[in-house]
């Protein structure tokens, strides 16, 4: 009799605009708000009711709801496709609570780079890391259940080493890691 392989992983893919939101994107949208009743756009109460909103909101799209039909209010809680880091000297960090692309490119001509996205909130559940670094290491953190994909880093002088293991599927989030340093190492753990 066959055996059973393990159950499959269903991968959800969460768009930008149903992300989950910060406090500070609520106080943004407040201060837009605020902005329109100084401006004569709101009374009173249209302020109070949409403030209302505003402390109940859970997703993106809920806060753009608020301010849709108000002037440059478009998309007022912004996403984006791409981070590009770079420098010349020093080092590069990203860490805490901050927003992953999808496609992050990290540009270092003499200097680290640290990527922790442990308590990162993820645009999908696949990100494309791009490494241009001379010379320094680039060190990646990832949170509990993702996975890495390093079959397409290189390095001149230095090592590869993927912290992680191997796993069977993809993980949510799955990060791909291509490019890679000169003289330096590249570390995902």
């Amino acid at each position: 009799m066959p055996r059973a392989g393990p159950p499959h992983t269903v991968r959800t893919v969460t768009t930008p605009r149903d992300l989950r939101v910060s406090h500070a994107e609520r106080a943004h949208i407040a201060a837009l708000l605020d902005r329109h009743h100084t401006d004569g756009r709101l009374d009173g109460a249209e302020l109070a009711e949409r403030l209302a909103r505003v402390t109940t909101s859970v997703t993106r799209a809920d806060l753009n709801r608020v301010i849709a039909d108000l002037p440059g209010a478009a998309d007022a809680v912004p996403t984006r496709e791409l981070l590009e880091l770079s420098n010349t000297a020093g080092d590069l960090r990203r860490s805490g609570e901050w927003l992953v692309p999808p496609r992050v490119v990290v540009r270092s001509r003499f200097g680290n780079a640290r990527l922790d996205m442990r308590r990162a909130r993820f645009v999908t559940g696949d990100v494309l890391v791009e490494s241009d670094l001379t010379v320094g290491n680039l060190d990646i953190r990832l949170p509990r259940g993702a996975t890495v994909d390093l079959t397409g880093v290189r390095t001149r002088f230095g090592t590869v080493r993927d912290k992680l293991g191997a796993s069977e599927r993809p993980g949510v989030p799955h990060v791909v890691v291509v490019g890679g340093a000169w003289i330096g190492n590249v570390t995902v753990r």
